[in-house]
């Protein structure tokens, strides 16, 4: 019955820890400095659309954290900018600004390996598992016993 109660105890604290980091900051705030970098005018309380979608995201992933939302908010940032630049808006609204309500409702996980530039994307480093030489060597005589059996 101990181990049970730890175990209750401790999937509280793990949901509780979650959602303590997404309370920490409000809506407001991220509304505010969504509005504040803007490089165009926000209608109809989209800043405060996206900052909910920002906290949504957050809530619902493992590696939540500040560092996250700060990455996301930076996304949303440059999903505008792309908005202005690709599409010419001037302003953006609920509805004319499909890239960055796209953008808003992922939470960036700031320990994955990927890097952008102008010419390439990037990854990061992944093995790969590649086969011995001796089981390359297996395989092909086994692939030229069935052709042989097959002719046969």
């Amino acid at each position: 019955m101990d181990l049970t109660r730890r175990a209750v105890v401790v999937a509280v604290l793990f949901c509780s820890a979650s959602a303590a980091r997404a309370d920490s900051i409000t809506v407001n705030q991220i509304a505010q400095e969504i509005k504040q970098d803007s490089t165009i005018a926000l209608r109809q309380n989209v800043a405060s659309f996206w900052a909910n979608n920002l906290l949504e995201a957050q809530a619902s992933v493992s590696y939540a954290s500040a560092q996250s939302l700060d990455l996301s908010i930076n996304a949303v940032l440059k999903a505008i900018g792309i908005e202005q630049s690709i599409a010419g808006l001037s302003f953006c609204n609920l509805t004319n600004c499909i890239i960055a309500n796209a953008q808003s409702t992922v939470a960036i996980d700031p320990n994955a390996g990927v890097s952008i530039t102008p010419d390439t994307i990037n990854f990061g480093e992944v093995p790969v598992n590649t086969p011995e030489p001796a089981t390359l060597g297996c395989l092909a005589l086994g692939l030229i016993a069935l052709a042989l059996k097959a002719k046969a």
